[in-house]
C-alpha cells in the first residue's frame, strides 16, 4: 500500500515536471532560419537573457561574472560606460548554469549557449513539484496535483520561463516556494524543528543570490513571525513560535554577513529608502526612466486577470478565505494560513510597483488553489448526492486544463527577440572597432549589444541601478558619488538623438562616451545644486567650447579655471571611438505607427529619395509630420522631423555621422572625433 502510494505521488509530480516542461519548449522549433544563429541555436527572447549570459560566459572564462576587480570589488565595464559599475548581481543563475554545462561536458560536449537557452524549460517546473508536496500535507495528491499544474502554466510564469528566456524568473518561484514549505515542515516537527527552520534560513539566503526582489520574502516570513508570536498564548505556544523562526533568522544573518554584505546592507537600509524607491524622488532633476519599462507600469485589473489567468486568480483567492474555516474548524496549526495570507497580500501590494511583482503573487494564489480545490472535492463528498462529487472533479478538471491549453496557445506564438541582422551587425562592430569603442543605442538593445559585439554601452537594461539604490552611500567607496548610475543617462541620449541642433547632439555623445557624469557631479558639488546643474549643462552643451567658456565665466560666475575643468568633461578635445547602433525599430522613440487615413492636424508629409528628405507642406498650423518608409508609415510630432535620430534612420549623408556599416533593419554610424 505504501509503495503504491510512492509510485502514485512518482507519477503525479513526472507529468507535473512532464508538462511544464514540454509546455515551454513549444517555442524552441520556431523554424525561421532568420531567428537562427550559425549553429543553428535560436537567439534568446530578450534582451536580460544577453545580460545573464555574458555574466555567465564570464563567471566560466575569467572565474569572475564582470570584467575587472577594481577597490575589491568585481566590476562591470561593459554597463553604465564610464566608468562601469560595481556588479550588484546575484550569483545563482550562473553557477547553476555553469555547473549544469560542467556535468554535462562530462557526458558529452555541448556549448554553454545552449545550456542557458534549455535552462528556464528544466528549472522552471520544478516550483510546480514544490507546490504540489506543499498542498500534499494538506489535501491529498488530486488537489496538490491540481495546484502545482494551475502554478506551471500561469501566463506570466510560463511567458518568462520559455526556451530561450535567460532569466532568474526560473528561480524565483521554486526557491521561495522551499521558503514556505521548510517553514510548514518546522512547524509540524517537534523533534527536527530548529534543524528544518535554519534550513529555511538557508532557503532565504539562497533567495538572497537568486533575484534582487528577495526581501519581499523575508519580509513575509518577518511579519509571519511577529503576527504567530502575539497572538499566541504565553508558554508553550509561544515557545513553538520561536523554535520554528529564530533558528532561520539567525542563519540567515550568518550566512549574509559571510557571504553576501550588499544584500545584508539593502535588507536593513532598504525601510529608510522606501520614499525614493516608491516615488523615484532620487531621480530630481532628471525624468524618471522607469517609467518607459512595461514591466514596470502599475499592475491594472485586467493585467492581472490575464498574467495570473482567471482560473488561479479566482481559486487562489477563494483558497484563502476556504483555510482559514479549515483551519478554525480543526484547530491545526495557524501558521501555514496566516504566511499564506500574508504572503497573498504583498504580493497584491507590490503590483503598485509594476506588473513585474505578479510573479510573487502567482506561488501563493497556486498553493490556496490546491487548498481550494481539496475543500471542493471534500465537501462534496460529504453532499448525499454522490454525483455531485463527479461533476464537481470533472469541472476542476475542465477549467485546469482550459488554462493549460490558453497558456500553451501564449508560447507557440512566441519568437526571439533578436535576428540575424542584428548578430551580424554586433560581429561586424566586434571585428571592425578597437575595444575601447563605446557604443549608443536604446537602452533596451544595451544589453545585446555589451554580449555580442563585446564592446561597452552607455545605457542598457539595468537602467540606473535601482536596485542598488538603498545600499550606495554604505556599499560604495568614497570616491563614488551615491547619486551614480543615474537616468541622466537617458536624458542626455533621448535628447541628443531627438535633437536638431547638431551641436547639441554631438557635444552630449562626446562628453557622454569620454566622461559619464563627471560633469553633472562636478558641478553640483561646485553650485551645490542639482538643478543648477542641470540647468547649466543644459545650456552650454548646445554651444561650441568657446561660446560654452564665455556663458561659464560671465553669466555663472566661474573662474578660468574651474571652467577649463567643467569644458574637459562637456567639451572634450579628443574622443574615443564611439559608434551609434540605430535599428529600425528605434523610430518607435520619435513617432508612433500611422493607421488608415492621414491624420487631422497634419503639419508636412516627409519621404526619403536619393540620399535626400522631402517634405512637403499640407497645413503651416498643423502639428504632425506623416513619415513615409518602405517599412510603413508613421505620425510624429512635428519638432522632430529635423531629428538626429530621424536622419540616422533614414540614412541621411552627414559629415559628422559616417555610415559604416548597414543591413535591411539596422546602420551603424561612427562619430566624428
Amino acid at each position: 500500500m505504501i509503495l503504491r502510494q510512492h509510485m502514485r505521488t512518482v507519477l503525479l509530480v513526472a507529468v507535473i515536471f512532464a508538462i511544464g516542461f514540454s509546455i515551454r519548449m513549444l517555442n524552441a522549433g520556431y523554424d525561421d532560419p532568420l531567428y537562427n544563429d550559425d549553429e543553428g541555436l535560436q537567439y534568446f527572447q530578450e534582451s536580460d537573457s544577453y545580460y545573464n549570459y555574458r555574466l555567465t560566459e564570464n563567471l566560466a572564462l575569467h572565474g569572475i561574472m564582470g570584467d575587472a576587480v577594481i577597490g575589491g570589488k568585481v566590476w562591470d565595464l561593459h554597463s553604465y560606460y564610464p566608468p562601469g559599475v560595481p556588479l550588484d548581481y546575484p550569483p545563482l543563475l550562473p553557477l547553476v548554469a555553469l555547473t549544469l554545462h560542467v556535468i554535462l561536458g562530462v557526458i558529452a560536449p555541448v556549448s554553454l549557449r545552449s545550456i542557458c537557452l534549455i535552462l528556464p524549460a528544466l528549472m522552471a517546473p520544478l516550483a510546480g513539484v514544490i507546490c504540489f508536496f506543499t498542498v500534499k500535507r494538506f489535501k491529498g495528491d488530486i488537489p496538490a496535483f491540481m495546484g502545482a499544474l494551475l502554478l506551471v502554466s500561469a501566463p506570466f510564469y510560463l511567458i518568462k520561463t520559455v526556451y530561450g528566456f535567460y532569466d532568474t524568473d526560473m528561480l524565483i518561484l521554486t526557491v521561495s516556494l522551499t521558503v514556505f514549505f521548510l517553514f510548514i515542515e518546522a512547524d509540524a516537527s517537534e523533534r527536527n524543528r530548529v534543524l528544518l527552520s535554519a534550513t529555511g534560513g538557508f532557503a532565504l539566503f539562497l533567495f538572497s543570490i537568486t533575484w534582487s526582489g528577495w526581501q519581499v520574502m523575508f519580509y513575509v516570513t518577518l511579519v509571519t513571525f511577529i503576527i504567530l508570536a502575539l497572538t499566541s498564548r504565553s508558554g508553550r505556544p509561544l515557545r513553538d513560535v520561536l523554535e520554528t523562526f529564530l533558528p532561520a533568522f539567525m542563519a540567515l544573518f550568518i550566512l549574509l554577513i559571510l557571504f553576501n554584505h550588499l544584500e545584508l546592507i539593502k535588507m536593513i537600509m532598504t525601510p529608510f529608502h522606501l520614499q525614493d524607491l516608491i516615488y523615484k524622488s532620487h531621480w530630481y532633476p532628471w525624468p524618471d526612466s522607469y517609467t518607459s519599462v512595461a514591466e514596470l507600469q502599475p499592475a491594472s485589473m485586467d493585467r492581472v486577470l490575464r498574467y495570473v489567468s482567471p482560473v488561479l486568480l479566482l481559486m487562489g483567492a477563494s483558497g484563502i478565505p476556504a483555510a482559514h474555516m479549515i483551519c478554525r474548524r480543526t484547530g491545526s496549526s495557524r501558521l501555514p494560513v496566516t504566511f499564506l495570507s500574508v504572503w497573498t497580500l504583498a504580493g497584491a501590494l507590490t503590483l503598485i510597483e509594476g506588473v513585474r511583482f505578479i510573479m510573487m503573487l502567482i506561488a501563493p494564489l497556486a498553493v490556496s488553489a490546491g487548498i481550494f480545490v481539496g475543500a471542493v472535492l471534500e465537501y462534496s463528498a460529504e453532499s448525499r448526492f454522490r454525483w455531485i462529487r463527479g461533476v464537481s472533479f470533472i469541472l476542476i478538471v475542465l477549467t485546469v486544463s482550459a488554462q493549460l491549453v490558453v497558456s500553451a496557445g501564449m508560447v507557440t506564438a512566441l519568437k526571439p527577440g533578436y535576428n540575424d541582422y542584428f548578430e551580424e551587425s554586433a560581429q561586424w562592430i566586434a571585428e571592425n572597432t578597437p575595444r575601447d569603442t563605446v557604443i549608443v543605442t536604446d537602452w533596451s538593445y544595451g544589453h545585446f549589444y555589451a554580449s555580442e559585439a563585446d564592446r561597452p554601452v552607455l545605457y542598457d537594461g539595468r537602467l540606473a541601478y535601482i536596485e542598488t539604490l538603498p545600499a550606495r552611500s554604505v556599499w560604495y567607496a568614497s570616491s563614488m558619488d551615491p547619486e551614480i548610475p543615474t537616468t541622466a543617462r537617458d536624458y542626455w541620449i533621448n535628447l541628443a538623438l531627438s535633437s536638431g541642433n547638431r551641436t547639441l547632439s554631438l557635444n552630449i555623445l562626446r562628453m557622454l562616451a569620454n566622461s559619464g557624469d563627471d560633469a553633472y557631479i562636478l558641478l553640483k558639488n561646485q553650485t551645490g545644486s542639482r538643478m543648477a546643474a542641470y540647468r547649466i549643462m543644459n545650456e552650454i552643451l548646445g554651444l561650441d567650447r568657446r561660446a560654452a567658456m564665455d556663458v561659464l565665466m560671465n553669466r555663472y560666475g566661474f573662474s578660468g579655471p574651474d571652467a577649463l575643468q567643467i569644458l574637459a568633461r562637456t567639451h572634450p578635445d579628443d574622443s574615443r571611438k564611439i559608434v551609434v547602433v540605430v535599428p529600425q525599430q528605434m523610430i518607435t522613440m520619435i513617432a508612433s505607427e500611422g493607421s488608415g487615413d492621414m491624420p487631422a492636424g497634419t503639419y508636412s508629409v516627409i519621404r526619403f529619395k536619393d540620399g535626400v528628405i522631402e517634405e512637403k507642406i499640407i497645413n503651416s498650423s498643423g502639428n504632425i509630420t506623416v513619415l513615409e518608409t518602405p517599412y510603413g508609415s508613421y505620425w510624429m510630432n512635428r519638432k522632430y522631423r529635423n531629428s538626429l535620430l530621424l536622419k540616422l534612420i533614414l540614412g541621411v549623408k552627414d559629415e559628422d555621422f559616417s555610415l559604416i556599416y548597414r543591413n535591411r533593419q539596422i546602420k551603424v554610424y561612427l562619430i566624428k572625433s
